[in-house]
Order: C-alpha cells, then sequence, then structure tokens
C-alpha cells in the first residue's frame, strides 16, 4: 500500500520544482493528474502508482533543461523519485519499480512494464491533446515567441498523438 504521505510529499516536491524552473507549467501537472486518475479508474490501473508516476514523471525537467540535458530528465526524475521512496520502508519493492517504470516510459516507444506505466504515459499526452492542456500550455509560455511557441506545440502535438496507445484515449 502507498502511504499518503508519500503522495504528498511527491506531489509538494513536484510542483515546488515546476515553480522554481518555470517547467512544467503548474497546470499541466494538475492536468496529467486529473487524466492519470481517471484513466486509472477506468482500467482497473493502481491509482496511487499512476497519481505518482504523473506527479514524478516531469519533476526534473526544468533542472534537465536549465543545465542543456533535457533529453535526461527521465533518469533524472526517477533518480528524484528513488529519493524520496527509500524514506518509506512500507512501500514493497514491486510498487517502487512500478513507479519508476511510469516516470522512464512516459513518453511511450516502449513495451509498457505495466498498466500503470501506459496509463501515465498516455495521461501526459493529455498536456497537449486537450483543451485545458493547450490552453494551460500556452498560458505557461506566453513569453515564447509566437513562431517557437508554435513550432514546440506542433512537435508536442505529434509526439503524444504518436505515443497514444490506449483506444480509451483515442
Amino acid at each position: 500500500m502507498i502511504p499518503q504521505d508519500l503522495i504528498k510529499e511527491a506531489e509538494e516536491f513536484a510542483f515546488k520544482e515546476a515553480a522554481d524552473f518555470q517547467t512544467p507549467a503548474p497546470l499541466h501537472l494538475v492536468v496529467a493528474n486529473e487524466a492519470g486518475q481517471k484513466l486509472a479508474k477506468a482500467l482497473g490501473a493502481n491509482e496511487d502508482i499512476v497519481l505518482l508516476g504523473t506527479l514524478l514523471m516531469d519533476c526534473k525537467l526544468g533542472y534537465a533543461r536549465s543545465i542543456g540535458k533535457p533529453l535526461e530528465h527521465e533518469e533524472l526524475s526517477r533518480q528524484a523519485a528513488e529519493a524520496i521512496i527509500s524514506k518509506y520502508t512500507n512501500i514493497r519493492p514491486d510498487e517502487a519499480a512500478n513507479i519508476y517504470q511510469c516516470i522512464l516510459q512516459h513518453h511511450g516507444g516502449v513495451q509498457f512494464f505495466s498498466r500503470e506505466s501506459e496509463v501515465t504515459c498516455n495521461a501526459d499526452c493529455y498536456r497537449f491533446l486537450s483543451i485545458k492542456g493547450l490552453v494551460s500550455g500556452i498560458k505557461g509560455f506566453r513569453d515564447m515567441p509566437m513562431s517557437e511557441l508554435m513550432e514546440l506545440f506542433n512537435q508536442k502535438l505529434e509526439e503524444k498523438w504518436n505515443a497514444l496507445s490506449l483506444d480509451i484515449c483515442k
């Protein structure tokens, strides 16, 4: 069983990192969390593991961008998650492994480790494939020149559409 204190700590950490590094947009975290919970309920996935996956999947994205290594954010986020989770001795090793795979596989393109990792990946897509996610992203990137914003969103739209794997999302 996932301790509620762990979820609270992960949530505080993810939102603090987002505020400190200005990415991901805080509302993007909310969009992914809400989509993840809805999908987890509908598909019988472990809601707490999906929640931790959606909270922590991009927790080090801003930091990775700040050091010029955005493609390493998955592993950096997994390491941050491990540092948090290791403090909780009542979490089972299989639960921890599942959370780490949710983080590492949130961009898809792989054979998913679990239903939770697939749900996390698909929930991440809602950040750019839903009206709420699109609007919150535009608001979050409002200082970006329009041509760069359009290029980024076109790239993300294609990336996320290709990552969708669940019929319920399509």
